[in-house]
């Protein structure tokens, strides 16, 4: 049956991906490949229509439908892992994740008491999965893929920049119940200055544009053979993202975005520069500040907003995790953050910054799993830079946004997030130590 079902998503999936392209991903089918790059393309667009969408829910009285998008991503995780098990071949990735998975949700159950936590801490998660096995389906995509990516890109700036030009959507402020959770169908940040109005478009929020745009824009800009035209790209993204009123993925951004400018063969470096530096400033952010008293301005562009991080978020996080963590593992999947709401509504806390969610996550483990990303970004390449290139900016900006964002618990950069971390893994290897011989011919040459 999962077969069946593979083949069939593999009929639509043709139209987005030719089968050549299985080599830029972790999938050893064709097949497979084409349904993965369907469910991903479709998943994409629910994101990119997500507040239109969500309103049409909204009016039929069927908000809890928006949930069937997860399938996208469960149904081709499923088919690829039965195939796989089928043929006694699991790729170690299921194996790795869900054992990472487990171990954490009982360290959760174990400290608050929640497995409808640790559920939607697997949620939030799962999509790391998904971009890891998708890799270059999403990072370096097919021609097909590549349009469909840059449709959606017209599509999110087009939505900004006419919500920017005074259009108020019918979706704006509304709000409803799925489950037992309230949610926004749209956010309103109740800012009534035109020009510090946070637009967010045809997606969700003002976030999700500066989440998923400058990922859309990495992997686009590198599809871009003149310099004038990945500029030209580079500062449109820009302006939109600062409709958005973003701060951390504008700063972000910048130095990604001018890197992809450059002569090519300079770029992995820079990034590999850009990554480093940006997880430092990640981890060291909500730790070196604390305690730390500064004055701020007020306005959408002030350091209002980094003030609030640090007197309040980071501070109160750090509490909440040294309270309820047991020994140095953390709270558990889903310690901190959306899953709260679940277990513990009044203690919500959203952490704003990646270092402190892996950390009320995972705790020590955190180091772990983050340094070995890193040794991922720093290794040789082995394989295609083509793909290299852009998974090094997606990951230095998610990062670098993650210092003033719980990152991947937005669909789309996790998404692409994982998929950066699926192609490093693909395309880089420890480079073997030459034998004396081999280098006594190597130095006589």
């Amino acid at each position: 049956m999962a077969y069946s079902g593979t083949l069939s998503g593999a009929a639509f999936g043709r139209r987005f991906i030719r089968a050549e392209t299985v080599a830029g991903s972790n999938i050893d089918s064709p097949a497979l490949a084409a349904f993965f790059t369907f469910c991903m393309a479709v998943y994409l667009s629910i994101y990119s229509l997500e507040a239109p969408i969500r309103y049409g829910l909204f009016l039929a009285g069927k908000d809890s439908l928006i949930l069937v998008r997860d399938g996208l991503i469960l149904a081709p995780l499923f088919c690829l892992a039965a195939s796989q098990s089928l043929r006694l071949q699991l790729h170690a990735g299921f194996v790795v994740w869900g054992a990472i998975m487990l171990f954490h949700a009982m360290v959760l159950i174990g400290t608050v008491g929640s497995p409808k936590g640790a559920i939607y801490g697997a949620k939030v998660l799962i999509n790391l999965l998904f971009g890891f096995f998708a890799a270059g389906l999403l990072i370096a995509p097919g021609r097909r893929m590549t349009r469909w990516l840059a449709f959606l890109w017209v599509v999110i700036v087009f939505g900004v920049c006419l919500e920017k030009a005074g259009v108020t959507f019918v979706w704006t402020g509304i709000k409803t119940v799925i489950g037992d959770l309230n949610v926004d169908v749209s956010k309103d940040w109740e800012i009534t200055d035109p020009l510090a109005k946070r637009v967010a478009g045809f997606t969700r929020s003002s976030i999700a544009v500066a989440a998923i745009l400058p990922c859309l824009t990495i992997v686009l800009m590198h599809k871009l053979k003149q310099p004038l035209f990945r500029m030209l790209m580079a500062l449109m993204a820009i302006a939109a993202v600062i409709m958005t009123t973003q701060k951390g993925s504008i700063v972000a951004m910048i130095p990604i975005l001018g890197i992809l400018c450059i002569q090519p063969e300079r770029q992995p470096a820079r990034l590999r520069m850009a990554f480093i530096a940006f997880v430092i400033l990640a981890v060291g952010l909500p730790l070196l500040t604390l305690g730390l008293h500064m004055e701020h301005g007020a306005g959408v562009f002030s350091t209002e907003s980094i003030y609030l991080r640090i007197a309040y978020t980071w501070p109160d996080a750090w509490q909440w995790i040294t309270r309820h963590q047991m020994l140095w593992f953390g709270v558990g999947l889903g310690g901190i953050g959306g899953p709260q709401r679940l277990y513990a509504p009044d203690s919500f806390n959203p952490s704003d910054n990646i270092a402190v969610l892996l950390y009320g996550y995972f705790g020590v483990f955190a180091i772990l799993y983050v340094g070995l990303v890193a040794v991922l970004a720093l290794r040789p390449v082995t394989g295609s830079i083509e793909r290299v290139t852009p998974a090094l900016g997606v990951l230095a900006f998610a990062f670098g946004y993650g210092a003033v964002l719980s990152v991947v618990e937005d669909q789309s950069a996790s998404l692409f997030l994982g998929a950066a971390v699926g192609v490093l893994w693909r395309e880089t290897k420890v480079s073997p130590i030459p034998s004396a011989e081999a280098s006594c011919r190597t130095v006589r040459i």
